[in-house]
């Protein structure tokens, strides 16, 4: 299998990095106790290595740890990670001069079940943007994206996409594992932690489940790398990344840009062209000033 083939491959980096003190810590992943899944995993010195997993239950996107190891830190990224690097570097979080990338290419992770795992099946992006070295997988031009990252329910009328985020919303808990293990989530005081103003109700009612999803998923638009992470962390199965590949569609019309596929080009919402389409909330927008509740590049 070429997972076997990329494992041995990576096992052999990761050695080599630590043995010659060229890497304090490489991030990668060992298999968990309890499911057999890919946990995240810490690998310090060599013998470590001999624990470490490649397979296709290595969903977690794991960049997010490089925020507290910024230096001199190794890192196996699949695609997703290392378009979340990307991100990183357009966002000043950290020095790419102080992190090594092990690019690994990707044919896509699996669910529990042996479905793909979410973000995989629309994911078009097989090989990692950026990397100091590359594994190749062989067999990485056997798996076709199943779709684009634009919404399905683009032509929905407002009734249909009312319910069904309503239906969504309903099954949440509020308990943020989707903040949690979001790559771009990491302020240190989120919007809904803040006292001024008091975003969070005493009252977990729809109204608050609606201002967290609704702020998180602005908060992502043209920086969501669709990793897929959230869905899959969610206890209760809400399925609201439907609404960040919504606005990651409209990011990547608008301005033909996907987030973290280069560090070379600024974020759409990082910048401004004065010839930039405006597209209104209410109607279909237009190419000057008269669009209603415009948003520009």
């Amino acid at each position: 299998m070429s997972f076997k083939k990329q494992k041995n491959e990576i096992a052999a980096i990761c050695k080599t990095l630590l043995e010659e003190g060229k890497a304090a810590v490489i991030l990668g992943f060992t298999c968990g106790e309890n499911n057999g899944t890919a946990i995240p995993f810490f690998m310090r010195n060599a013998e470590d290595v001999n624990r470490m997993e490649w397979n296709d239950t290595c969903t977690p996107n794991i960049a997010k740890y490089l925020l507290e190891k910024k230096d001199g830190a190794a890192i196996i990224a699949k695609p997703c990670d290392a378009r979340a690097i990307v991100m990183y570097m357009a966002e000043n979080q950290i020095n790419r001069d102080n992190i090594y990338i092990i690019g690994a290419e990707c044919q896509g992770m699996k669910s529990k079940d042996g479905s793909p795992a979410p973000g995989c099946k629309e994911c078009r992006i097989k090989t990692p943007p950026i990397y100091d070295v590359l594994v190749k997988n062989e067999l990485i031009m056997e798996r076709e994206a199943d779709s684009s990252p634009v919404s399905e329910n683009r032509e929905a009328d407002l009734e249909e996409k009312l319910e069904r985020f309503q239906n969504e919303i309903k099954k949440c808990i509020l308990c943020y594992s989707c903040r949690q293990a979001c790559y771009g989530c990491y302020c240190e005081t989120c919007f809904m932690d803040r006292s001024l103003p008091n975003w969070l109700p005493a009252q977990l009612d729809t109204g608050s489940k609606m201002m967290y999803h609704l702020g998180r998923a602005m908060h992502l638009a043209g920086r969501c790398v669709e990793c897929g992470a959230c869905e899959r962390v969610c206890p209760s199965g809400v399925d609201i990344r439907y609404l960040i590949r919504e606005i990651t569609g409209f990011c990547e019309e608008l301005y033909g840009y996907q987030a973290g596929l280069s560090p070379d080009d600024a974020p759409a919402l990082l910048s401004f062209n004065q010839g930039d389409r405006e597209v209104g909330f209410i109607g279909e927008g237009s190419e000057g000033h008269d669009a209603c509740c415009s948003s520009e590049k």
